[in-house]
């Protein structure tokens, strides 16, 4: 209704259309067959046939139109009044000829760099359904790696560039939105009773900015890329420019966007549903297993009762764990307003998500309004500004860990009701506490409605900018921008929950404000000297970062259903509060050198000073040096087959600083144990405080990373076929780590700049132009990644030690000397010399493992991504896909499967007796070994191959996937004259939609941990959720 609305309220004011006619030649005056006219900012539009003419007719409205050919330039020419247009395009020689944003919010020629970028428009993403702008980047990017943390609503997103670079840093890209910086951090809830392992999953603050509002988005790979941007940039930057207002005079141009989809939980295991609750073959309802008797036999439960009886429900529930993740929704609308002249624009945006999740009882609903505009005073003054304002609810359960929701769910007794509990809503007892088939756990569904998180985000991001043109050749630019948020978050756990059975509730308000100012001076001159063209930029630029979390754990419920801290009768000392502050100021120069287009040479600097060093060690410099030469031109290369032919290299050095306050001692809340019980401060009113057991540094430097990289860019048969091939290498030193002390020494660390890590890598973008003729056009490209890493050294007598968040035991992400970062640490069953697993002659059970052995390595041997965009005449079909070869996950989830008798091959010759694979030691000859030939149940078998350590549960991830697909059509223009619209496009989407893993029973493309440095480890997490959906683009 509201579209319809909208289309009677405006389609008044436009006026009939008429028909252009003209010719399209090229600089010869030979006439080009298959040019695209096109409307601009609709999909409206033709081909030129063989003679080069064409017809068009277009709404009275139109104001430009753009003009392309396969290796021409492509132009665009304003309509006016004109009746006839003739156009006349020039050879595009350089398939590099687009302007792409890069740091500092420059537009730059493509051509003239010396670093490898990639650069990603709106329709390249557009029309799939998407909510979060990392995952639309996901199998387009070559050289970035992507894992969602679940199919959770709003859970969060990881992405690296070119591999790990930071040991204890954060090793996420840094986000600019139209020339400043902004947060894309996850903020994690303090306190709370498992901390890390108990987490919802947060999401990264990319999820609050609408994908409606996005023009392009630009890839920064290398330090030589956005050394410009400092510190912060220093594992990358992720360049996203927003849509402006139209600068053509006219009337404003409405455009109603709207998207609806549903989303089902996918790559769940198959199930067993021939046994039911128990173990040993006995029923039980205090366990979690389906090791019990099989159903429709006599077998005697622990009651005396035999199954089947009145007493007992002892039926298999087939889809109990399937059927317990919900049609999830996702409704995504932007109406937006755009309009100006030559001289001024403007920009409205109104947009509203709602998203109900896979899991009952979660989603998240955003709210975004944005506002802008520029300005041309006088011919040399330029204003412009913007404002974009969220609000961002989630409602969201724990993910993963024993007794949360996904925890109890996941290989859950195959037996059990599940949606009985649903139905007659008794998952909890008419007192409040939890209710549940199996005795002392928590039954999913009340953790999903009595302990929910809820966060209420709000936050603004506001850009001014103010230009000075001083001479044709000079400008001056002041660029002003504030991120700033405020989430207020609640975790409950009710009483009588399995966490916190006396109940607890967790306030956890979380604000965050950045400040960055950048004054840049530009120059540029042309012929300095005959055919030497110079520009470059000094600047200065000011950061500043206030971040503050406080929470207030209050625990012992009083009065049931009343969530409120001041209901609690204890506050744990999980109650705090962290405020940390932090500022740079850098100073940055660039100067770059173009010799006759073909011949590029830069050179940058950039000097910070970080309130996070020493005052000795807080000011550090780093440059970088990139060169190209365009070899085709620079030789007067003129083949057939090679049109476009560039060869590049950069060298670049970016420092790190340090987190806040590493350089003072600190005093904490101390906790007393005297051998009988734990003393706590305070107590009573007395307060206790003790000294940081760290060691204040006083010689700290920044951590650096060295970067070479050489590329090519060829171009073939006239821009056809287009490659873009990269190889770089990286050496980050001066790591800043908590190294341990002796205990002699009285402190138990001291921060210091200790260890060496290297990345080496080949990242290719191959683009094939397969059909251009006047009804068709077949775009393919396809990218490969290929990143090794390896931790070089630490620090002397430390060879490895656990990634920083780390709260697993026993399986521990870990920093080792010799691998890959990263890599999972545990132990191994003993081997004997041919490799084989050796058994407890005994127990007819694995020997006890051996410690500290290398379990998993996350990181992928490589990955594929494949893209078709293929349109003939109204009608378009796009998808992706990608392969990623290797890396290993260690799944909890399959654990889980396997050791409690629920997935499916455990059911197989349940009732006979099994055989481990391996060797027992040969009792008459020492050291050799025979086949293993001892017999054990299926319960202990299996509970051997999946017990929560186990390699058994490592798995190869690597995984075929189609990442997504959308079939779109334009309206016919006849159609759109009569309801006096300029265009309107339909599409239909899917997200997900099905994936290939050779080596897993499940879907191993997540990662519990979420954005962050672990990876590589599915603690019960919630499946991957497909989306399916259809969208209506209106333009008015």
């Amino acid at each position: 209704m509201l579209l319809s609305g909208m289309l009677l309220l405006y389609g008044q004011l436009l006026a009939q259309g008429r028909t252009i006619t003209g010719k399209v030649t090229d600089e010869s005056g030979n006439p080009i067959p298959n040019a695209s006219i096109q409307v601009k900012g609709t999909s409206l539009g033709t081909t030129s046939k063989d003679d080069g003419t064409y017809s068009l007719t277009i709404p009275a409205s139109s104001k430009v139109l753009t003009i392309s050919a396969v290796g021409m330039a492509e132009q665009e020419i304003p309509i006016g009044d004109k009746n006839m247009i003739l156009v006349r395009l020039s050879t595009r020689l350089n398939m590099l000829q687009e302007v792409v944003v890069t740091s500092l919010g420059i537009s730059r020629d493509k051509r003239s760099l010396g670093y490898a970028t990639q650069n990603l428009k709106a329709d390249q993403f557009n029309d799939r359904g998407q909510v979060n702008v990392v995952n639309a980047l996901q199998g387009k990017v070559a050289g970035v790696n992507i894992t969602n943390a679940s199919g959770g609503a709003g859970a969060s997103v990881n992405i690296n560039i070119r591999g790990i670079s930071s040991f204890t840093g954060s090793n996420q890209p840094l986000f600019i939105i139209d020339g400043i910086p902004i947060s894309n951090d996850v903020d994690r809830t303090n306190g709370g009773p498992t901390g890390t392992l108990g987490d919802n999953q947060p999401p990264n603050r990319a999820l609050d900015l609408d994908m409606n509002n996005i023009e392009s988005v630009n890839i920064l790979k290398g330090p030589a890329a956005s050394v410009l941007y400092g510190s912060r940039a220093a594992a990358g930057a992720i360049i996203i420019t927003t849509k402006k207002g139209s600068s053509q005079k006219g009337r404003a141009e409405i455009l109603v966007n709207t998207n609806e989809s549903f989303q089902k939980a996918t790559g769940l295991p198959k199930v067993q549903n021939e046994y039911g609750q128990g173990s040993n073959g006995i029923y039980n309802p205090g366990t979690s297993n389906s090791w019990g008797p099989k159903f429709g036999s006599t077998a005697t439960v622990a009651n005396g009762l035999l199954v089947g009886g009145v007493a007992v429900d002892y039926n298999p529930y087939p889809n109990n764990i399937r059927d317990f993740f919900e049609t999830g929704i996702l409704s995504d609308n932007n109406l937006s307003i755009n309009g100006g002249d030559a001289k001024q624009n403007y920009t409205f945006s109104a947009g509203y998500l709602y998203q109900k999740g896979i899991l009952p009882n979660t989603g998240v609903k955003r709210a975004t309004v944005k506002f802008g505009g520029n300005t041309v005073l006088r011919d040399k003054i330029k204003l412009g500004g913007s404002a974009t304002f969220t609000n961002t609810l989630q409602d969201g359960i724990l993910g993963g860990n024993g007794q949360s929701s996904m925890g109890v769910l996941h290989g859950m007794p195959r037996s059990i009701d599940l949606q009985k509990y649903k139905r007659d809503k008794t998952w909890k007892n008419p007192d409040g506490t939890n209710n549940y088939g199996v005795t002392g756990i928590e039954n999913p569904y009340f953790g999903a409605y009595e302990n929910p998180l809820k966060s209420n985000l709000y936050r603004i991001i506001g850009i001014a900018n103010i230009g000075y043109d001083v001479t044709s050749w000079m400008n001056i630019n002041y660029r002003l921008g504030v991120d700033a948020y405020t989430d207020r978050r609640k975790q409950i756990f009710a009483v009588g929950s399995g966490r916190v059975p006396a109940g607890q509730v967790l306030d956890n308000p979380i604000t965050r404000t950045e400040v960055n100012g950048d004054l840049i001076i530009s120059m540029k001159k042309n012929d300095i000297i005959k055919g030497l063209n110079v520009s470059g930029i000094v600047g200065n630029n000011i950061n500043q970062r206030m971040n503050q979390n406080v929470t207030l754990q209050g625990d012992n419920l009083t009065i049931p259903f009343f969530y409120n801290v001041s209901n609690a009768t204890a506050y744990a000392n999980g109650s705090l509060e962290t405020t940390t502050l932090q500022r740079i100021v850098g100073y940055y120069a660039q100067a770059s050198f173009d010799y006759k287009n073909y011949l590029f040479l830069e050179l940058t600097g950039r000097a910070d000073q970080s309130s996070t060093l020493p005052k000795s060690k807080n000011t550090y410099f780093y440059p970088s040096i990139s060169a190209g030469l365009v070899f085709t031109d620079a030789f007067n290369i003129v083949s057939e087959v090679l049109n476009y032919g560039k060869i590049r290299a950069s060298y670049a050095k970016v420092g790190r600083d340090a987190p806040p306050y590493k350089l003072e001692g600190v005093y904490g809340v101390t906790t007393y144990g005297n051998n009988v019980a734990n003393i706590t401060f305070p107590m009573g009113s007395i307060a206790g405080f003790q000294a940081s057991t760290r060691i204040p540094p006083t010689k700290l430097s920044p951590e650096f990373t060295s970067s070479y990289e050489i590329g090519l860019n060829a171009a073939f048969w006239k821009n056809r076929i287009t490659l873009d091939v990269a190889y770089f290498d990286e050496v980050s030193k001066d790591q800043i780590v908590d190294v341990g002390l002796a205990p002699s020494t009285g402190y138990s660390n001291v921060t210091a700049n200790v260890g060496k890590m290297t990345n080496k890598g080949v990242e290719a973008l191959v683009t094939v132009s397969a059909i251009s003729t006047r009804n068709i056009r077949w775009d393919i490209s396809g990218n490969f990644t290929k990143i090794r890493n390896k931790v070089v050294s630490i620090f002397p007598g430390v060879t490895s030690f656990a990634v920083p968040g780390n709260a697993f035991t026993g399986s521990i992400p870990t920093i080792q000397e010799g691998q890959p970062y990263g890599v999972i640490i545990g132990g191994l069953i003993p081997r004997s010399p041919d490799g084989q697993r050796i058994i407890n002659p005994v127990t007819g059970t694995y020997q006890s493992t051996i410690a500290n052995q290398v379990l998993s390595n996350p990181n992928p041997d490589y990955q594929l991504g494949f893209t078709n965009n293929l349109k003939v005449k109204s009608f378009s079909l796009s998808f992706t896909f990608d392969f990623i070869k290797g890396g290993e996950v260690l799944s909890f989830t399959a654990a889980a499967y396997k050791s409690r008798g629920a997935l499916k091959e455990t059911a197989v010759d349940r009732d006979k007796a099994h055989i481990l694979p391996g060797v027992i030691p040969d009792p008459n000859n020492a050291g050799k070994y025979l086949p293993n030939n001892i017999e054990i149940p299926a319960q202990p078998y299996w509970q051997t191959m999946g017990g929560l350590q186990s390699e058994f549960n490592v798995y190869d991830a690597t995984t075929f996937r189609m990442r997504d697909i959308s079939i779109g059509y334009d309206l016919p223009a006849t159609l759109m004259e009569k309801l006096k619209i300029n265009s309107a496009r339909i599409a239909v989407f899917a997200n997900n939609v099905f994936f290939v893993a050779p080596n897993a029973f499940f879907d191993p493309q997540v990662n519990t941990q979420g954005a962050g440095n672990i990876r590589g480890l599915d603690l019960q997490s919630v499946p991957n959720a497909r989306t399916v959906g259809a969208g209506l683009k209106v333009s008015l």
